[in-house]
């Protein structure tokens, strides 16, 4: 028993001496940016954390701990490349919490290419979320920092997670990016990020404040970042923006909401649902018709008299307003192409459909029923 005893120490202490050494010999990627220089080049940049044997003589360390790494190339592989050069250790990718990408970047042709570029890095942690940054990528990334006194790593992973379950981002990540992006029957939408210099105007509604973007929201912090609403992707590319609102109500369709509310008059209801919403598509008319079947409740301080008429309507009208938008930057977000591809037997034959074309012009109905209850 002794002998077994000291066997277990042993190992233990060999495997911790391993894990030491290898944590010296790399440098743990958090954070990875991409942008567009004015020249049309690459511009990558990471975050590490700022241990003393790799920092000590570095002017790009930040006082959060972090140290900010950047490189140029014609392309992100050459960029990466002069980046795993130029570091003073090995880059390991298996930690990364989050890829910003740059506005100018997220709207190319090669965006889906760029994709699996970082999901073929050594490595790489493909459930990292992936953040469409309005503006530059490295803005957002220099701000990125962990105030309330964490390390990054777990303050970006609670920050996302926090963000994702009140409903006002999607939670694509990288695989799921990759996997739907030009080759599923929808269309993925990433985390909208932006950084706001807090300009906004203070003279907004709750209900306008929820319909805005990440960059304008109406407040004030020590932390300038923001991840509001989603960008939208048309199966090449990012084609346009949602709003943290609309994002909610895909989450409701999906049969999630957390911090969906109304305001009718003094009265505030909150929505809830228990199962996702009835997506169906009749190919059998021109134009195509998308409909909508969605139960949910509205749920009331008691004592209070709601007109739940007046809540159906409103939800019914804001639906179709966010179909419309989807539609008119050809984004299938909320998944009508998994539905329709169920008319054909064959891959020719949905091809020949033309369905994006067909879900741009098609007609939608959508039916709201609210069940009003007493919380």
């Amino acid at each position: 028993m002794k002998r077994i005893l000291f066997f277990l120490m042993l190992c233990c202490i060999l495997l911790t001496g391993c894990n030491e050494r290898q944590v010296e010999e790399e440098l743990l990627v958090i954070v990875l940016a991409i942008d567009q220089t004015e020249d049309h080049r690459c511009l990558t940049a990471i975050k590490v954390p700022a241990n003393t044997s790799a920092s000590s003589s570095s002017s790009d360390r930040e006082d959060s701990g972090y140290l900010l790494l950047q490189a140029e190339g014609d392309h992100f592989a050459d960029a990466i490349s002069m980046l795993n050069a130029t570091t003073p250790r090995r880059l390991n990718f298996s930690q990364v919490r989050e890829v910003i990408i740059g506005e100018a970047v997220s709207k190319q042709t090669g965006f889906i290419t760029l994709l699996q570029q970082i999901d073929n890095l050594p490595r790489f942690r493909c459930s990292a979320a992936v953040i469409i940054c309005q503006g530059e990528a490295m803005e957002f990334i220099k701000e990125q920092k962990p105030y309330v006194g964490m390390r990054l790593s777990r303050y970006a992973e609670n920050t996302l997670a926090s963000n994702a379950g009140k409903g006002f981002t999607p939670s694509t990540d990288l695989c799921a990016g990759v996997r739907d992006l030009g080759f599923g029957f929808s269309d993925p939408l990433f985390i909208l990020g932006a950084v706001n210099n807090f300009n906004h105007s203070e003279n907004q509604s709750e209900e306008k404040s929820l319909d805005t973007k990440a960059g304008s929201l109406p407040r004030k912090s020590l932390e300038a970042i923001e991840m509001f609403g989603a960008a939208a992707t048309d199966g090449i590319s990012v084609c346009g923006y949602i709003s943290g609102y609309e994002m909610a109500l895909i989450h409701l369709l999906s049969g999630h909401v957390e911090a969906l509310t109304m305001q009718q008059g003094s009265i505030t209801l909150h929505i809830t649902v228990g199962k996702p919403a009835s997506l169906s598509v009749d190919i059998s008319q021109t134009p195509i018709v998308l409909h909508i079947s969605l139960q949910c409740e509205a749920l009331y301080s008691p004592g209070s008299n709601p007109d739940i008429v007046l809540v159906e309507n409103q939800l019914q009208k804001d639906l179709l307003t966010l179909i419309s938008h989807l539609q008119s930057i050809r984004c299938d977000g909320i998944g009508f192409g998994d539905v329709a591809v169920k008319n054909f037997l064959t891959i020719p034959d949905w091809e020949s459909f033309n369905w994006r074309v067909q879900y741009a012009q098609a007609a939608v109905q959508a039916k709201v029923k609210v069940l009003g209850k007493e919380k």
